[in-house]
């Protein structure tokens, strides 16, 4: 959990400003699909966005290193993948 949020600072979902303590780690590939239990394969989100991850509504996928959210067709038609920057910190 340490290592998620020194790495994501928060709901990584695009817009998102959840602080890692309203957040819960959750596999991208999917454990039940055979995803793994690793920083690589693991994401902060916050209850409100783990929901979406799971209903369908908005989907994760990780691109180099870091998870982006792939918002539903309707909102975006190419799903263009979106990194959340309201936590990156200045340098």
């Amino acid at each position: 959990r340490r290592a998620l949020i020194a790495r994501d600072h928060g709901c990584v979902v695009a817009g998102c400003d959840a602080p890692p303590q309203y957040t819960q780690a959750h596999h991208v590939t999917w454990w039940s699909r055979g995803g793994t239990t690793d920083i690589d394969n693991l994401a902060l989100v916050c209850t409100v966005h783990h929901t979406a991850v799971h209903d369908g509504t908005i989907d994760l996928v990780m691109h180099n290193g870091r998870a982006h959210t792939v918002p539903p067709r309707w909102l975006d038609p190419t799903q263009r993948p979106r990194l959340n920057r309201v936590h990156d910190r200045p340098p």
